[in-house]
């Protein structure tokens, strides 16, 4: 692995994304600085912790506040939890940037994307090229992912494609005094890990395997603060701990953007989960 990135970003956030109208409860960002190639993560909470208190009850609001702030932390790089493109099969010829220039357009509602999406495949459930070889649980438009993947790309990715605010990656190239921008899957890093296993749940089951991920974690050039091992504990639901496995995720992006390795054609046109 390189010494150092090519990209020299020392932030590092990671967000367990939610297009759900409880956003604002379900959104966590952890938040961390490499030090010394160690990834340290000082901090993780509800989306809604880090904003004012009078907007922090809406899903619009949230997502807004989210966009800011990848908007003005130029040298941070930020993993989140929802699909970054669409496959091949829908974009019918249509390149990355236009897809998610013209998304809006094309799809007014998460309904009428999933809707459209099942029309064009034939109701088939088409992976991309990445959801296959990172073993992604879901297609863009499942329908426990849809939502998640409408406003991903509505909210997020395309007023930023929009205001050149971010550098999406690895369709676009990292660069100094604009945040990075990338795909990952906490369930991916967890099965490339070996340990995918049930973590979201109120039973001491699952509380066990979240403090055994927690336990693996230390185990990967991080250091997690005492309140961020309590947050991940205690959040049944598992969003906190998704939110740290993002970060990781977001850190071992850099190191794979040392590397400068050619792009296979699906990754340019549909995107890439960094796992």
């Amino acid at each position: 692995m390189p010494s150092s990135p090519a990209n020299p970003k020392t932030l590092v956030y990671g967000v367990d994304f939610s297009g759900s109208k409880t956003a604002c409860k379900k959104i966590w960002v952890s938040r961390g600085t490499i030090h010394k190639r160690t990834l340290h993560i000082s901090s993780c909470c509800p989306i809604s912790d880090l904003m004012p208190e009078s907007i922090r009850k809406e899903r619009d609001n949230c997502l807004a506040f989210l966009q800011d702030l990848i908007s003005t932390e130029t040298e941070a790089i930020f993993g989140l939890d929802f699909p970054f493109g669409l496959p091949e099969a829908i974009l019918n010829g249509q390149d990355w940037e236009s897809s998610i220039l013209n998304f809006s357009t094309k799809y007014e509602s998460p309904d009428d994307f999933r809707a459209k999406c099942r029309n064009s495949t034939g109701n088939k459930e088409i992976k991309r090229t990445t959801d296959h070889q990172k073993k992604a649980p879901f297609c863009v438009y499942n329908l426990r992912l849809y939502r998640q993947t409408y406003y991903g790309i509505r909210y997020i990715l395309q007023p930023l494609l929009k205001r050149k605010a971010a550098r999406i990656i690895p369709i676009q190239k990292p660069l100094q005094h604009k945040a990075s921008v990338a795909e990952i899957c906490p369930a991916c890093t967890l099965k490339r890990n070996g340990i995918y296993v049930p973590y979201k749940g109120k039973n001491n089951r699952e509380l066990e395997n979240r403090r055994m991920i927690l336990s693996a974690i230390k185990k990967w050039k991080i250091e997690l603060e005492e309140e961020v091992m309590k947050a991940a504990l205690e959040d049944t639901e598992g969003d906190a701990l998704d939110s740290i496995i993002a970060a990781y995720a977001s850190y071992r992006a850099l190191q794979e953007m040392a590397t400068d390795m050619p792009l296979a054609e699906e990754y340019i046109s549909e995107g890439m989960i960094y796992d």
